[in-house]
Order: structure tokens, then C-alpha cells, then sequence
């Protein structure tokens, strides 16, 4: 695949630390040399290439992440950037980082964020696309570069480590502060859009559905806070809490993955990287490259409204599989995330969301929606 040539206002890197760059951003506006940018960036090096004139570029890229400008109340430079990007015939890109759900304010605009609700993605003609929670690889960090297999067994054991309990005094102040963020954004104090229904009680929920069932075996460990209450600003890979929950994904057949804060599940990613098979809980969620990509294939597929049939539904999916096939869907989720939700897998099918460029004006954007 050819090179894709990338503008974008750099003056704008300047205002902000490389946190708050875009990943493509940060491969390509730097002074390092290609053969380190390309070690260390792989297929964003490789794939994208800066130009200095939108006139030259495939892509109008904002370069900084939606959250700068939002928080930084400097949504005038995106309108800016807007009419500069559509002068040229050009929809301009917008990466939002983090859990919650961008509400760009702006038309004919092509989104990329974690946390969006497919019933309203494509929405004031704008195109929105997920990308993964990016994490690296877990078979090289905790496995020895090796998917630890397992063997079929007649009873399915389902595992889930996390937040999904508590007192019922915090259930009460997790009600009272979503109501109060809802109040907020309603009001227009809070600038990102809470979720819809308190999730810890959502997953309590789910947990109990799987507990009370019959046919499976269940390998919880649920905390009562986040990440067991460690808060470290850099996170150490190897803590024990974070050790807990590697090993309860691999001593897991199914590993139960449903939203947070964020309309998506980072457990998802991390399940498929280790090779182990997810129940995949959809709550409205937008998955990367889901019109390439067929999720049922991989997981147990569980809608919000079925998850009073949570049980059957992962017995009925273990049951539909010889041991071959139980093997081989372990490999099948590594090779999935490896090839399309690693990092480097996902910029190097970048490209493919927009089939034949159809990212101006003078084209007909998005048959699919």
C-alpha cells in the first residue's frame, strides 16, 4: 500500500505536551531518525508520510487530540481547522481520546474515538470510527511470547477481575454523583457526557446473572475499587493487583467483557491479546472495523436486553465447539488483535476506512453507515 500523505497544522503542536499529539501526530513531527521513528513507530511510520500544503495530502488531520481543545476551551482553532480543511475539499480528521464520548459540535467531520454509541455514530454528516484501547503485547509482557492453551473441558469457566462490588452506601454516592454529572452536562458545566446507567451496579448485575446460572463455572474476583484502589500515576505492569488480573483471564476459558465509564471495554482488547476467548456485552458500542470484522466469529456475543440469558448463551457458544475448534479460536482472538487492534495493526489498515480516498467533498462519502 502507498504511502499516505498527511496534513496538518503544526503550529498547533506547540500549544500542548506530546500527550495531547495524536498517534500519528507523534510519528511523524519529530526529529528522530526514520530508521528509529520506524522502529519505534512501526506502520505510522511506515504508512504515513507529513506534507506541507493540504493541496498535496490524502489526509486534513487535526493534529492534537479533540480533549486539548475542548478543555482548553480553544474550539475556535478546530472551526478554523474546519474551514481551512473543507476550502480544500477536505473532511477534517478528529481523534477523542479516553472514556468518554465526544459531542463535536461541527458537521461534515470523520471522528475516531474509543467510546461511541453505534445508534448515533454517523449523525449531522459525520462519519464515526472506533480504534481499540491500545495496549502492548501481552504475550511478550506476561506469557513468554506464547499463548498458554487451553483444553476444552465439559464445563466452561468464566472469569472476570475488577470493580463490580461494594457497600450499599457506595452504590448510594455512585447513583447521587451520576445523577449529579448528568445534571452538570445538562446544564452545560460538565463537557463530557456521562454514562447512562451507574456501571458497577450494571456489571454486580451481570456477575450475579453468571453466578446464579447453571452449566458454567465462575473465577471471580471482584474489588471494590478501581484497579483495587492503586492509583500510581505510572502504572507498574507487574503490580500485584495487575498480576490478579492477568492470571484470572488466563486461568479463564471466557472472560466476561462489558463497559465502564467509557461506552467500550478495555478488558476486551487485553482477553483477545492473551489469546482467551471474550463474552463481548453490547451496550450500543462501536467496534474497529466492524463492517470488516465479524466479532461473533470471536466471542460470545451478549446484548444489553439478554443478559438474563447470559448463562445459556456462553454454555450453547462452548458447546458449538469440538476441542479443535476451542484451540483454534484461542489463536484466532491473538491473530485478530495482533493483526487489526494492536496499534500496529490498526494504522496499518488504517487506510481502509476510507475506501478509494473518499474523504472530500467531491466524492461520495460512506456508502455504509
Amino acid at each position: 500500500m502507498p504511502e499516505c500523505r498527511v496534513y496538518a497544522n503544526t503550529d498547533h503542536l506547540a500549544l500542548a505536551p506530546r500527550s495531547d499529539w495524536t498517534d500519528i501526530s507523534r510519528a511523524l513531527w519529530n526529529d528522530k531518525p526514520y530508521e528509529i521513528r520506524l522502529q519505534q513507530y512501526g506502520s505510522r511510520a511506515l504508512q504515513f508520510t507529513a506534507v506541507d500544503s493540504p493541496s498535496d495530502a490524502d489526509l486534513y488531520l487535526l493534529p492534537l487530540t479533540w480533549n486539548y481543545y475542548l478543555e482548553q476551551d480553544a474550539i475556535h482553532l478546530v472551526a478554523n481547522e474546519l474551514k481551512r480543511s473543507a476550502g480544500v475539499g477536505h473532511r477534517l480528521i478528529i481523534f477523542s481520546a479516553g472514556d468518554f464520548t465526544a459531542k463535536i459540535p461541527f458537521s461534515n467531520i470523520i471522528l475516531f474515538e474509543a467510546s461511541s454509541y453505534a445508534s448515533r455514530r454517523n449523525l449531522g454528516q459525520n462519519h464515526v470510527f472506533a480504534f481499540p484501547a491500545f495496549i502492548p503485547d501481552y504475550l511478550n509482557l506476561y506469557s513468554y511470547g506464547q499463548i498458554q492453551f487451553r483444553e476444552k473441558q465439559t464445563v466452561p469457566v468464566v472469569g472476570f477481575c475488577g470493580q463490580a462490588g461494594g457497600s450499599w452506601l457506595d452504590f448510594a454516592r455512585w447513583d447521587i454523583g451520576l445523577l449529579l454529572r448528568k445534571l452538570s452536562y445538562a446544564l452545560g458545566y460538565n463537557k463530557w457526557e456521562p454514562a447512562p446507567f451507574e456501571t458497577t451496579r450494571f456489571r454486580k448485575n451481570t456477575l450475579d446473572q453468571l453466578s446464579q446460572g447453571q452449566g458454567v463455572r465462575t473465577n471471580f474476583l471482584i474489588r471494590k475499587r478501581y484497579r483495587a484502589g492503586y492509583y500510581a500515576e505510572e502504572k507498574d505492569p507487574f503490580h500485584p493487583s495487575r498480576m490478579e488480573f492477568i492470571q484470572n483471564i488466563l486461568d479463564s476459558d471466557y472472560t466476561l467483557c462489558m463497559r465502564g465509564g467509557g461506552n467500550f471495554s478495555a478488558r476486551f482488547y487485553e482477553t483477545l491479546a492473551l489469546g482467551r476467548i471474550p463474552i463481548f456485552v453490547n451496550t450500543d458500542c462501536v467496534l474497529p472495523f466492524d463492517d470488516r470484522i465479524d466479532y461473533r466469529q470471536y466471542c460470545v456475543w451478549v446484548e444489553e436486553h439478554e443478559i438474563q440469558h447470559i448463562g445459556e448463551k456462553v454454555l450453547d457458544f462452548h458447546l458449538s465447539l469440538s476441542p479443535t475448534e476451542f484451540f483454534d479460536l484461542q489463536k484466532a482472538c491473538h491473530e485478530l488483535w495482533q493483526t487489526w487492534l494492536s496499534i500496529d495493526g490498526f494504522y496499518a489498515h488504517f487506510m481502509e476506512h476510507f475506501p478509494n480516498l473518499q474523504v472530500r467533498y467531491d466524492k461520495t462519502p460512506f456508502e455504509k453507515t
